[in-house]
């Protein structure tokens, strides 16, 4: 569904999807949302994608669009993607139900925290909202040293050529690996204070950047050394289906 779909538009596809799989009763919906989104009270605050839906009451839209259906009168809960990737991750994925960081790289940088299977926004080791993405690393922002446009850059730097992720990993690997080296180091840089400060057992690295964790993963495990464990997701975009399972259906 393109970001800029008007609303009814994305009403119906959500309907359409929740109606396909809600043969039978169920205990709650889950929905995996980008931030800026208010999950409490439904709504987004997005203004870089999904325009149609910000400000909208979204939880009483569905229940109206849900009437007649075996979803009708169910409880909707709304979880940040990342914090689903993670929870999800954590229950049934790489997270093995460790203290775990998700991690997804892509055309930007997700995050989410999870302890004893609970989300965790803030406090000691956490990043406001548990967002990674704004944090200050060395010369500006950990997004820039930690999505595909990084590795774009690197390969510029290092190769003299641009190439996105997908076309480093099919390069030589005798060409590509500098690249992926300074990558994995560079990540490990961002990503082993908050490692060490949440007590997290086990990264979990998904997104489309994270299909080439083969490559980097070594030298990220490497600067990392053994406190932690780096791991690529099993489930990918599933695990935030998975997260979104488990959220308490009590609104």
């Amino acid at each position: 569904m393109p970001h800029t779909a008007p609303l009814p538009d994305l009403l119906a596809a959500w309907t359409h999807v929740i109606r396909q799989v809600t043969r039978s009763p169920v205990t709650h919906l889950g929905l995996a949302v980008p931030g800026p989104f208010d999950t409490g009270s439904g709504t987004s605050r997005m203004t870089h994608k999904f325009a149609a839906l910000r400000g909208v009451p979204l939880r009483e839209l569905l229940r109206d669009h849900l009437r007649g259906t075996a979803a009708e009168g169910v409880p909707i809960q709304f979880g940040n993607d990342a914090d689903l990737f993670t929870l999800g991750e954590w229950w049934a994925g790489a997270g093995a139900q460790r203290d775990t960081i998700g991690v997804t790289l892509g055309t930007g940088l997700g995050s989410g925290f999870v302890r004893a299977g609970q989300i965790i926004t803030g406090g000691a080791g956490v990043p406001p909202g548990g967002e990674l993405w704004a944090t200050p690393f060395r010369d500006g922002l950990a997004e820039t040293h930690a999505s595909g446009a990084a590795v774009t850059r690197l390969a510029r730097q290092i190769l003299g050529t641009p190439l996105s992720a997908r076309d480093l990993a099919a390069l030589d690997p005798a060409r590509a690996t500098p690249v992926w080296q300074a990558f994995g180091a560079d990540l490990a840089g961002l990503l082993a204070p908050w490692a060490a400060a949440f007590g997290a057992q086990r990264l979990v690295l998904g997104g489309n950047v994270s299909r080439a964790f083969p490559h980097f993963g070594p030298a990220l495990q490497g600067a990392l050394g053994g406190g932690v464990h780096a791991a690529q997701s099993r489930h990918f975009e599933q695990a935030a289906l998975l997260g979104a399972a488990l959220l308490d259906g009590g609104t």
